[in-house]
Order: C-alpha cells, then structure tokens, then sequence
C-alpha cells in the first residue's frame, strides 16, 4: 500500500477564478490515494467561487480545461487508444506495449488517462452538488452549467465503461469518507450516465441559446443514441436498445448540416463548423500546454510543422487502414484531406529533401502514410488551436444508417449513409466519382460496410476503440486482429503481430489504483492482466 502524500499547492498570483477553477481539479482526489490536506494558497474558498454567475462560468471553464487537458483529450487520448485501437502504429518506446496490442497496467499513457478522468468527473461533482445545494433562484446560469456539468460527467463516464468496464463510481466530491470505493457493476455505470445525460438534455438549450463550442442538448441526444448502440451490440438479443439509439438519434436529424466538402473540415482554423455537435476547445493563450496532439501526428522535420517547432509524428495509421480506404474508392477524395502519403519534403540539414512514404516506401518508420487532420500551421510547441470534434453530424447520420439497418433492413438505411457519400464526392474543383453510394446490399453486407465507413469517414477522431470492439470479439479478431496480421505489406521489423486474446475487449485497470484503492484487490483487474 502507498503511504499516504501531501501536496501544497502554493500559487503566487491568480488572475482570475479560472485559475481556481482549475485547481479545483487538481487538489480533489480522483482514485489515487493522497491526503485531503491540501494547503491551497489561493485567495478564494469554495464557497467564493460558487457564490457568483462568473464564478459559476470559471469552474465551468476548469471542468472543460481538465476534459481537454494533456493527461485526457489533449494527449493520453491519442497516445493510448489510437495505437491500441488496433487502427494505428506508434514508434514511441513508451507505447511499445499498446501498439502491440499488449497493454501493460503501468502503461504511461494509462496511468495519466484514469486519474485525468477521475479529476474531470470530481470537478463535475463540485459543480453539481454547489448549485443544486443552492437556491433555486440564486443563479441566472445556474440551469446552463449544471446541464454542462452532468453532460461531461456523462460522457466521461461513457469514456470509461466502454474502456474499462465497471469503474467506481464518484457522485460526489471525495472526502475521508469516500477516499476508497468499491468497483461498481458495468450495468450500474451504464445507468448513471444514461440518467446523467437524460438530465443534460433537460437542462442544456437550443444550439443558437449556448455559448459557441460548448454543447446544445442535441449533443445529449447523440450522445445516448451511443450509449443504447453499444450496449445493443453487447445485447444482441433485445431490439429495444436499438429503437431507444434511433428514438434519441432521430431527434438531432436536421439540427446541423455538413459542410459542403470535407476536406473544409480540418482547415487549420475552420472550427466550430456547421457540422460540429460538440467539439473539444482548444485556444493558444500561452499559459497552459493544452495538447500534444499536433505533435503526435504532424510528420516530423516536414514543411507540415510550424516553423522552428519539433514535431515527431510518431502516431501513424495501420497500412491496411489505408490500403482498405484506397482499395474500396481508389477516387474517394477523402484520401487527400485523411493522409499524407507517397512522399513529403522533408527539411535536412536546411535543406529540402522529398522523403518516400506509403505505399511507395514499404518498409521502416516511413513505411506508413500520416493523418493529416491535426496540422496546424500556428502550433509554437505548447498550445494549439485546433480542436478535436467528438461528435459531428456525418457521424450521427452513419450512426442512422446502422441503427435503421439493424432495426428494418438497408431499404431505409441507404438515405443517411449516402448524404455523406454525396459530401464526400465534393471537392472545391468539382465532383468526383467516388465514393459511390451505398445500394443493393443485404443486411449483413450493410452491417459490415456502415462499419468501414465510419473508419473512413471518421478516421483518427477518437472512435477506433469503441467502433472495433462494440460488434463483439469475433468482430475484433476478424477486422482488426486477422486484417492487420496478414496483410500484404507486414513488416516484421516494425509491425506488431498482434496477439488473439480476449484481454484486449478492454483496457487493464492501473496498478497504481489497485495498489492504492483499498476497496479494490487484484482480483478486481480486467481478465488477462
């Protein structure tokens, strides 16, 4: 058992409760153990914070800088579940482990990721419990935040079954008496965040009514119609799960639109689009590394990378991630706006020198094409300002065409999934062929297709994990496992084979939580950990 830590948290100036805010975050415990004597030398108390409108927005603004944060969306993210998902390769040593689909529980990534998560929803507790413990009438944002505050409660959650499955469950900020919990059940988290988001929905406004960037109820909506798809795929035998994920899809069918191209889409500064359900903000303030994703894909020594910053590029799709978008619409314009591949000019010795990649190199760290939805010219080495979309209208109508498919066939399915074939086929110079719109399928040949196009579609926006393991493990072995194993161009100096094993259904559980938690034993870690 760790021995119990302290930290004093000592801030010499504080410009604002941002800040604070923030802090908050910080000093609450989130499944690790610590000690609850914090000496926070700030000039606020909670009740200061939570006594104001403005200090209502200021831990709203620390609840979204600590979902967006590095140790959450902004790079655990991305270095963990990227390679993992078995969609990407990572040649960075410390991911070794999760690119070969062989995660360790003292994994870097993972052991920032789970108390990151824990930070978040401890924030989200504060927020809930300071303004439902308030007068009704006490706050004219008090509705606005508190829908907020049970959306990312939500969705962080979501983040966790899906990951780890059963986690404990915090509704409240921790104390002595809640320093250890038990883990809970898959079913019961499940319950939470439905009830959570169902409560968001309630709370949350109009899209035109929200602050820009932060999420109008309709991202509950899409949010849910999720929740009720995994747990269908989990559940094959109950109808129901999927007419409950059409009943809340349906409702978002018209409230945005797509962008007329979609290359449009990761213009390095075109965010916030049409298209954009909720998106993850990022800004370049220069006070707060707030993400390393830029870093993480940008080819490194490229023209792609901002002058005078290091990139490193180390987070690559699979070859046969590409290979498969290019094999089924070899004119798909989404292949120029998704990858960097063939070759980019690479700067050497302050010279420009073309250096081969994908499919032209086949061999190495070159033998692999880059994502490109993540440059960003601005990036000085510390913030960016490109965002990261978690959810977006294409992917709501392919999740339309999979939820009506399942529910009556591909007869009515096809509407949803060609308007964004249609999207994709535009180009700012004209229309292209490809790709060619979904028809005369069965309904296990849809069920199949709908999945691949969401790879390509949606490729490197955070759902390989979950759309690769929500169909069941048979899914996982054959389009994942077996696909990458014995694919053309496997490179046995740097491919991974990866291993046939149950285990990777879901993440391990950190040692550091199983060692400190005194609720939980080894027994409570996920089978084949």
């Amino acid at each position: 058992m760790k021995t119990t830590r302290q930290h004093h948290y000592k801030i010499s100036a504080m410009k604002n409760l941002l800040v604070y805010s923030l802090m908050l975050g910080l000093f609450v415990l989130t499944g690790c153990e610590q000690t609850l004597d914090e000496e926070l030398q700030t000039g606020y108390s909670e009740e200061q914070v939570f006594s104001s409108e403005e200090g209502l927005e200021s831990a709203l603004n620390g609840l979204y800088v600590s979902y967006s944060g590095g140790a959450y969306h902004g790079s655990a993210y991305h270095g963990l579940l990227a390679p993992i998902s078995g969609k990407f390769y990572s040649n960075q040593g410390a991911s070794e482990d999760a690119t070969s689909l062989n995660c360790t529980p003292i994994n870097t990534w993972l052991t920032r990721l789970w108390p990151s998560m824990y930070e978040t929803i401890n924030i989200a507790n504060l927020i809930i419990s300071n303004i439902e413990g308030a007068p009704e009438d006490a706050f004219t944002n008090g509705d606005s935040v508190l829908g907020q505050a049970y959306f990312i409660r939500a969705a962080v959650y979501f983040d966790m079954v899906r990951l780890f499955g059963g986690v404990p469950i915090r509704t409240e900020s921790v104390n002595k008496e809640t320093l250890y919990l038990p883990r809970n059940t898959k079913q019961e988290v499940y319950d939470l965040i439905i009830a959570d988001f169902n409560r968001a929905k309630e709370l949350l406004g109009e899209p035109g009514e929200v602050t820009p960037g932060r999420p109008a109820k309709y991202a509950a909506n899409m949010f849910l119609a999720k929740v009720y798809m995994t747990l269908a795929g989990e559940d094959r035998g109950n109808p129901s799960l999927w007419q409950n994920a059409y009943d809340e899809a349906i409702v978002v069918l018209d409230k945005y639109s797509l962008t007329p191209t979609f290359a449009e889409l990761f213009d390095p500064g075109n965010e916030n689009t049409s298209e954009s359900i909720f998106e993850i903000q990022y800004g370049q303030n220069g006070a707060i590394r707030n993400s390393d994703v830029v870093r993480f894909y940008t080819p490194q020594q490229s023209l792609f990378a901002p002058p005078e910053q290091t990139t490193f590029g180390r987070v690559k799709p699979n070859k046969e991630v590409f290979d498969s978008h290019i094999n089924q619409y070899p004119g798909d314009p989404r292949i120029d706006a998704t990858f960097i591949y063939n070759s980019y000019d690479r700067l050497r010795g302050g010279r420009i020198q073309p250096q081969d990649l994908y499919p032209v190199q086949l061999r190495g760290n070159f033998g692999y094409a880059f994502l490109r939805k993540y440059l960003d010219p601005t990036y000085n080495g510390t913030t960016t300002s490109r965002n990261m979309l978690k959810l977006r209208y294409a992917d709501l109508l392919l999740m339309l065409a999979e939820i009506e498919n399942e529910l009556n066939g591909p007869a009515n399915a096809y509407q949803y999934v060609n308007q964004v074939l249609a999207r994709a086929r535009n180009t700012a110079d004209g229309t292209a062929d490809q790709p060619a719109d979904f028809a005369g399928l069965s309904q296990d040949e849809f069920r199949t297709r709908i999945l691949k196009e969401r790879q390509y579609e949606l490729l490197g926006e955070g759902h390989e994990w979950y759309d690769t393991r929500r169909r069941g493990y048979e899914y996982f072995l054959e389009e994942v496992v077996e696909e990458h194993n014995t694919h053309p161009t496997f490179d046995d100096r740097t491919d991974y084979v990866y291993p046939v094993s149950v285990k990777n259904m879901l993440l391990p559980i950190p040692s550091d939580e199983l060692a400190a938690n005194r609720e939980l034993s080894p027994a409570d870690q996920n089978p084949g950990y």
